[in-house]
């Protein structure tokens, strides 16, 4: 494995996952010399991980934490910025331009650290972190995992993680149901990463570009549906779409609007609707709003 990149993901991965490193084994595993190995660890990987250390009484690396869990960068892009913050330090950079580098990729760190997300109304990623971690790993090696949802084993193709409602979720392919679906991230437990990879239907992964909640049925042919809006909310759907699909069809002279959007399941427009009553109206199809009035009556 001549690329650095690579090897130093590797590397990452192999002491994430609790494994002893022994420069001589690795160095044959990879095909490179042992000063390359020696290398990777004392220029690229040390200077950076106070948490990796060299045991001599047993030869090789290791560490007490792993590197994965404190961050949601995959190992590649770990590795990636071990690359670029060494090179920042040659002697052909400017003199403070590995402080430079250094500040923004703690800045960059401290965004995608589970922080971000206890400021927000965004469901808690501290109990499933983890899950998160590894989860994105394979999405981007495209390698499949094995792991339980709902008190079942299953091996799925991880494709993208979305929020849907303030609540995340796995967009994937499971292999038993031989369909895409979307598993609520933090029932997934005990992730197993396979070695076995696969290939990404990109088509399929595009419909849920339009997905505007978990109702959302990537199998189910989009229907239109046609909405009139009044000018009190009409400039917050002309600010923040419910849809990518959304398209203004009509503008009237007191602001209201008609808007144009696709939908996969009615379940997907009608909370927003309902949250919105009565500024909104459904002008097709018309069993949409009949099953709004019926929610209207019921809660009479």
């Amino acid at each position: 494995m001549k690329n650095r990149a690579k090897r130093l993901a590797y590397l990452i991965t192999l002491i994430s996952n609790g494994l002893h490193v022994k420069t001589p084994k690795i160095s044959k595993e990879l095909g490179v010399s042992k000063k390359v190995i020696q290398t990777d660890f004392n220029n690229y990987l040390l200077p950076y991980f106070p948490q990796i250390h060299y045991n001599y009484s047993k030869r090789c690396y290791k560490t007490s934490k792993s590197l994965l869990s404190t961050t949601l960068f995959s190992a590649s892009e770990l590795a990636l910025i071990c690359i670029l913050k060494t090179k920042s330090k040659d002697k052909y950079s400017d003199d403070d331009f590995y402080l430079q580098v250094d500040g923004l990729f703690d800045k960059l760190g401290g965004l995608l650290s589970h922080e971000l997300y206890r400021v927000s109304s965004l469901e808690k990623i501290d109990d499933f972190k983890d899950e998160i971690v590894l989860i994105k790993y394979a999405i981007k090696q495209k390698q499949e995992i094995e792991c339980s949802y709902r008190d079942k084993r299953r091996i799925l193709q991880p494709l993208k993680i979305l929020n849907f409602d303030d609540f995340w979720y796995l967009i994937n392919f499971d292999t038993q149901y031989k369909d895409i679906r979307k598993y609520h991230l933090n029932s997934i437990k005990d992730i197993k990463l396979l070695d076995s990879s696969f290939e990404v239907d990109t088509n399929s992964l595009k419909k849920f570009n339009n997905a505007i909640n978990a109702w959302f049925k990537p199998d189910i042919e989009p229907y239109v549906v046609i909405l009139y809006v009044d000018s009190i909310i009409a400039k917050y759907f002309k600010r923040k779409p419910i849809s990518k699909a959304q398209r203004l069809l009509k503008t009237y002279k007191d602001g209201s609007v008609e808007l144009e959007l696709f939908i996969t399941d009615d379940m997907e427009i009608i909370p927003t609707i309902q949250k919105y009553l009565p500024h909104i109206k459904v002008i097709e199809p018309s069993s949409i709003w009949k099953k709004i009035e019926r929610n209207k009556n019921s809660n009479l």
